[in-house]
């Protein structure tokens, strides 16, 4: 599904806006999506003064980060420090996982099922 701009915008005023995320981009807490795609709208402002300088998007960013769950944290710092380092799971493990993608965190189930209807202009 494309989306535009316009659509976000009306999707975040609406409390709608985990309607239109991608299922593709995995679970992640509702607060740190909340808070990164209104950083997102942010940074679209049509104003330059409207707009964060980088080092608010570095700070925000940040924040982000250290709101995420300790073991996907880890993980990306320790690839950081070494991105030759593999994750591989434990041959014992019956199933693959992603080591970027959190299914066990809560959020995913936020999601009304209503999508607005949006006319184009």
């Amino acid at each position: 599904m494309l989306v535009n701009l316009h659509q976000v915008n009306n999707a975040y005023r609406s409390g709608m806006i985990f309607s239109i995320i991608d299922d593709g981009m995995g679970s992640y807490p509702s607060e740190c999506v909340e808070k990164f795609i209104n950083l997102a709208l942010k940074c679209c402002q049509e104003e330059t003064d409207a707009r964060p300088s980088m080092a608010e998007v570095v700070r925000e960013l940040e924040s982000i980060w250290l709101m995420m769950p300790e073991s996907d944290t880890n993980l990306s710092e320790s690839m950081a420090t070494d991105p030759t380092k593999a994750v591989t799971p434990p041959s014992s493990s019956s199933s693959l996982r992603n080591p970027y993608v959190s299914q066990d965190v809560s959020g995913s189930d936020l999601v009304s099922g209503v999508i607005p209807t949006v006319a184009p202009r």
